[in-house]
């Protein structure tokens, strides 16, 4: 008597029973770490392989093999601790992150940040995100980034500001004088803002250009010397200091002024008019003009120039 025996395909090193079916795990080691970022090694899953078998009429034919790969893919990125840094200094940003697969593995990947939004000239918080530079293995379909908070921290303000010159000589005919330059005392930025801090005192008067200091006005501010300004500085950071400042005009002494005794008032443009210019620092001034014989021909109390028709 005979016995049928089963029949039965040996593939790579497993005995499957005819028309059975099976599949298996394959798997890869990368160096990688936990959620904590310790190192070590990490498997996780990169595909799957799946085993099938064919029987031929007579004897065992040998069985083909299909493979089908689903690659890990990135779940999302782990949060980085808020990254702190002094006002003015570009910190060093984290060059790698950790990472979940959607299978639950920890990975530890590089990163490319994008910086653009920090600025380190201005305390506050900044969000930067940055793009995950990912192994062969692991895919990204969602396009999942990385975030990392910067902390800039507050600036100290400016210790102080001084100006070059003080004093200034008044003018007839220029009324945009250059007075001097403000110097700001701040060991951290040589960057201001520096303005006349209000309408109040003698800001009226004067302007701040380019850091330089202006009388700037036609006024004749008659009998002062000493004008009194408030300046205000402020620093990229947005601190602000404010200080007083003395300003001093001189003007020629009276017994120095020269006085024309003759005028032609007959329209040709040539010696038309006639006045005392610089008496218009002065306070209280009259001018009188009398005839050889006393008699008075003109009176005013207004020092500037006058035509032949006034």
């Amino acid at each position: 008597m005979s016995l049928s025996l089963p029949k039965i395909i040996i593939v790579t090193g497993l005995i499957l029973s005819l028309g059975s079916f099976a599949t298996a795990q394959v798997s890869v080691h990368a160096a990688g770490g936990d959620a904590q970022g310790a190192g070590g090694s990490v498997a996780f899953s990169v595909g799957q392989v799946v085993y099938s078998s064919h029987v031929a009429v007579e004897g065992i034919e040998a069985q083909g093999v299909q493979q089908r790969y689903e690659m890990a893919k990135v779940a999302f990125a782990l949060e980085e601790a808020t990254l702190t840094t002094p006002w003015s200094k570009t910190p060093p940003l984290p060059s790698s992150v950790n990472i979940q697969t959607t299978e639950g593995q920890y990975v530890r990947v590089g990163v490319t940040w994008n910086a653009s939004p920090l600025n380190v000239f201005k305390r506050g918080s900044y969000l930067l995100t940055g793009t995950l530079d990912l192994p062969t293995y692991i895919a990204n379909p969602t396009k999942v980034n990385a975030q990392l908070q910067v902390q800039v921290l507050p600036k100290a303000p400016p210790k102080d500001v001084n100006l070059t010159n003080s004093t200034f000589a008044g003018g007839v005919k220029t009324y945009f004088i250059p007075v001097g330059a403000f110097v700001v005392d701040d060991p951290l930025d040589n960057i201001h803002s520096i303005r006349l801090w209000g309408e109040g005192y003698d800001n009226n008067l004067f302007e701040v250009k380019s850091n330089i200091l202006f009388w700037s006005t036609a006024k004749a501010e008659p009998g002062r010397k000493k004008f009194t300004l408030i300046v205000q500085v402020t620093d990229r950071d947005g601190n602000t200091l404010e200080k007083f400042f003395d300003i001093q005009r001189t003007y020629p002494e009276t017994s120095t002024l020269e006085i024309p005794n003759t005028f032609t008032p007959n329209g040709d443009g040539v010696n038309d008019t006639w006045g005392v210019p610089e008496l218009r620092f002065y306070d209280k001034v009259r001018i009188q003009i009398f005839d050889r014989g006393g008699l008075l021909v003109f009176s005013s109390e207004s020092p500037d120039l006058y035509s032949w028709g006034e």
